[in-house]
């Protein structure tokens, strides 16, 4: 890894970085106890019903970038008894995550009107992107192949982003400032950053000027014994289980909802981790805030947010003074699973406040 390489690395913010520091230290401080703890209580909660992750499932139209990768697109069709003039949900998904995340959101809004969802480059069942390109700029023209795909030219949308997926709305935004109040009718921003990620730390004990310069050699690592990181992934599995929870949630959530987090996070690749890393520190989302409050937006985080911490959703929420608020409480960077209904209580009225200004 070339240094410059490195440093860019080194600036970043990632949940998968966070749990192999984490791991590596985690007896040492102590989580074991807590695991145990951990498990005896979720245990209880397994009787309740099972909640079918990952069986959601649409067809959708190939798309292909222009640099070769294949975005994976599904796209849930409104049902019979669905409102002709209903927008279309666009729902754009987080780093290490897949288009499952949105479980209970599809759920949600499944019939009653269009839902379009997609992979990003080199995350779920899309195909591997090259690292250069592993950028929100590049998510950003990505979405737009995606929407020319997936719409008409007249229909309009309604974008909804988680994390990454927040900061690639944010960057359409500044790259097709034309079609926001044409095209895009409302965005939600959930559990993102505007920016100023560079010196944020996501372990416990370690401060945000140290955690990059530690960042830098367990990247580094991870792109020379990519195999060995893998298997260590998955033979750590209680451990794995507690630093998921903690970092993945704010609240005592069903063992289950642990469980889904963990698989979409060990079904992403350290090196694609390592590509997509310095796209955080290089992020500035301000630009767009201008051209965002053209429309109807609606701004989400988590009190408990250990990945992108809540500070930088009231920042959002400074930047776009009209837009619906809310900041949960007991909630971490995964509120769209752990508080789903509060999340979907905001969307819904994003929704409609977009449906009634584009009729109005």
């Amino acid at each position: 890894m070339s240094p410059a390489r490195g440093s860019r690395l080194a600036q970043g913010i990632g949940l998968v970085t966070g749990i192999a520091a984490l791991t590596a230290g985690a007896v040492a401080t102590g989580w074991e106890l807590e695991r145990r703890v951990v498990g005896q209580k979720l245990a209880k909660r397994r009787e309740l019903p099972a909640e079918a992750f990952f069986t959601l499932r649409a067809p959708g139209p190939e798309v292909v970038t222009p640099d070769g990768v294949r975005l994976h697109v599904e796209v849930d069709e409104p049902g019979p008894d669905a409102d002709p003039e209903a927008v279309t949900v666009v729902l754009v998904h987080g780093y290490v995550l897949s288009l499952h995340c949105w479980h209970f959101q599809r759920k949600h809004f499944r019939g009653s009107r269009k839902v379009v969802l997609y992979d990003q480059r080199s995350h779920g069942r899309s195909s591997r992107s090259k690292p250069r390109f592993c950028r929100i700029s590049q998510l950003a023209k990505d979405l737009k192949r995606v929407l020319d795909a997936t719409t008409e030219p007249d229909e309009k949308v309604v974008l909804i982003g988680h994390s990454m997926g927040g900061m690639t709305i944010q960057q359409f935004a500044r790259q097709y400032p034309k079609l926001i109040g044409t095209k895009v009718v409302g965005a939600g921003l959930l559990a993102t950053s505007s920016g100023n990620l560079a010196q944020h730390s996501i372990v416990p004990g370690i401060s945000g000027e140290l955690f990059p310069r530690l960042a830098e050699p367990i990247l580094s690592v991870t792109n020379r014994i990519p195999a060995l990181i893998e298997r260590s992934r998955r033979v750590s599995t209680d451990v794995s289980f507690v630093i998921t929870r903690r970092m993945g949630y704010g609240s005592q959530v069903p063992a289950e909802y642990v469980d889904f987090l963990s698989e979409m996070v060990a079904s992403t690749p350290m090196e694609v981790v390592a590509d997509f890393y310095p796209a955080f520190a290089e992020f500035d989302g301000r630009r767009s805030m201008p051209v965002l409050s053209r429309i109807e937006t609606a701004v989400i985080g988590g009190e408990k947010d250990s990945i992108v911490p809540v500070e930088h959703t009231d920042r959002i929420i400074e930047q776009l003074p009209g837009a619906d608020s809310l900041i949960v409480p007991d909630s971490g960077h995964m509120g769209i699973v752990e508080h789903h209904q509060a999340y979907n209580e905001v969307l819904d009225h994003l929704v409609e406040r977009a449906e009634r200004k584009h009729a109005g």
